[in-house]
């Protein structure tokens, strides 16, 4: 373990643990995103966390800090849920992706939750009535040794999630997020427990923000913004709380593509003495336990096509190209005859790989169940939300609120967000350069795109001025026709093709600001 050094003290490197402290052992994880091809990985780390820790000296945890599932499909979530219990995760925070299916929905899931418990206590609802298996926090009691585990829920809550999917929650803002959490860390601190963990599901710039103005906690573990934190670095995960005490902030990335174990020393009054942290990277090999329970329960899947080559899902999608989602994008464009078809980046969860591709793949890989409309707009508006999503996504720390990725549209940006030249497909292939400093305000083309998008909360611009076709059916269904059209679905090829360029500036970078709301 690395000891934890304050202006004040320097502990021991290895000092005889003094009686009445406390040694933690946590797994802990965020933001699957329902990526269950890859929790195979996070079975094998939580069945080799359990045989690890058996017998040993160690307390232990396995949390989520929220988005452990993702979209509408309420029996996929509840698969999940049902892994979570089996893996006995004692604690999930209630993310904005729990909720995609609104709150009845989550409430619905979680009513036979066998072990998991989830956490929020900045969420209120308009009843005012909870629901069975949520909480503003639980206490853990290990060997004796009590643990507090407070949630919190994403401030842009209503921003990320369609507001009439919840009509009925509410979010505290940041100030009074911090006056709710102290209030509940007093609670248990009058209940006899010293040791507060936070399950946050905020953001990290937050959640260091948060540490500050708090008195009494010890761990966040954190996610929404989908880093991934290694080991411990003063000032940038080990940070300093209200009261000068040491606060360890975690997080992993995002898919189930890794998990953390945090081991940690507290003191007889409950403040940490040493830590140690490491993310791992969980096995990617297909796991038949998971393929097994996942058939028995949802069902098998229809092969559509197979996979010869493609593009994996770029490092950080919200500003980077992607050929499967400009795919997709096609698939939209097609099935509903437009000039253009416009998706978020943030929208598409997961590439498929290489080989069979089923129609399990395609929905998980657009799993928000949004449905696609059909409006018109004119080529002012498409250039100014491409531009206005270009230069706010280049402009923010964690890449809010992405690029837009387009069928019927080629465009070029700078590493600063600046859009640099942009052109118009037809349908026929002939490409149409516009002047992005002076777009036409009369030029109309037909546009698809989702309710989501269309809503105007994360990209104001894309809210439609014109009348709005709506269809019952979300991008999943499709890009599955699309690919059973395809002459060549036995053997695709799905690799970028210059529709989305990104050029380096000699500009200075732009000072990054995190954009969502507080």
């Amino acid at each position: 373990m690395e000891q934890i050094k304050s202006k004040y003290l320097i502990y021991p490197k290895k000092p005889e643990p003094p009686k009445g402290t406390a040694q933690l052992k946590l797994l802990y994880t965020n933001d699957w995103h329902g990526q269950t091809d890859n929790l195979g990985g996070i079975l094998g780390a939580s069945l080799q966390f359990d045989s690890s820790t058996k017998g040993t000296k160690f307390d232990t945890l396995k949390l989520i800090a929220g988005d452990s599932w993702s979209g509408g499909n309420t029996k996929k979530n509840q698969l999940i849920l049902n892994l979570m219990n089996y893996m006995g995760f004692d604690a999930c925070a209630i993310g904005n992706h729990e909720l995609d299916a609104g709150f009845k929905a989550f409430k619905d899931t979680i009513k036979n939750t066998s072990y998991t418990k989830f956490v929020s206590s900045n969420l209120t609802t308009s009843d005012n009535k909870g629901a069975e298996g949520i909480a503003s926090s639980i206490i853990k009691e290990e060997n004796g040794n009590k643990y507090g585990i407070i949630g919190l829920s994403p401030l842009d809550l209503k921003t990320v999630v369609s507001t009439e999917k919840i009509p009925e929650i509410n979010v505290e803002n940041f100030e009074q997020t911090v006056k709710s959490t102290q209030a509940e860390i007093d609670k248990l601190k009058s209940q006899g427990v010293n040791k507060i963990i936070i399950l946050s599901h905020i953001g990290k710039d937050f959640d260091k923000k948060l540490a500050s103005q708090l008195d009494g906690v010890d761990i966040i573990v954190g996610g929404h913004s989908h880093d991934k934190i290694e080991g411990i670095k003063e000032g940038e995960n080990l940070v300093r709380s209200k009261s000068n005490e040491p606060v360890i902030i975690l997080q992993t990335g995002q898919n189930a593509e890794n998990y953390g174990i945090l081991e940690a020393e507290f003191d007889i009054n409950g403040i940490l003495k040493r830590v140690s942290n490491s993310v791992i990277e969980t096995s990617k090999k297909k796991s038949s336990i998971i393929d097994n329970i996942r058939d028995s329960e949802i069902g098998t899947s229809t092969q559509i096509g197979t996979i010869k080559d493609i593009d994996p899902m770029p490092e950080n999608r919200k500003i980077s190209p992607s050929a499967w989602t400009g795919k997709v994008a096609d698939s939209m464009k097609e099935a509903l005859d437009t000039d253009v078809a416009i998706i978020n980046s943030a929208n598409i969860r997961k590439v498929p790989q290489t080989g069979k591709l089923t129609e399990r793949d395609i929905e998980e890989s657009a799993p928000m169940k949004n449905s696609l409309i059909r409006t018109k707009m004119t080529e002012e508006q498409i250039v100014s939300a491409i531009k206005n999503a270009a230069y706010r996504s280049f402009g923010s720390v964690d890449s809010y609120p992405g690029l837009l990725q387009c069928s019927g549209i080629n465009y070029t940006i700078d590493t600063n967000g600046n859009l640099l030249n942009l052109s118009f497909i037809d349908k026929n292939g002939n490409e149409n350069s516009i002047d992005v400093n002076n777009p036409s305000k009369t030029k109309i083309y037909t546009v698809a795109l989702d309710n989501f998008l269309a809503n105007g909360k994360e990209y104001p611009e894309m809210l439609p001025k014109a009348e709005v076709e709506k269809f019952e059916f979300d991008k999943d269904k499709t890009m599955i026709d699309y690919i059973k059209r395809n002459k060549d679905k036995d053997s695709l090829v799905i690799r970028n093709d210059g529709r989305l360029k990104i050029v380096k500036t000699s500009e200075p970078p732009r000072q990054s600001n995190n954009t969502r709301n507080i």
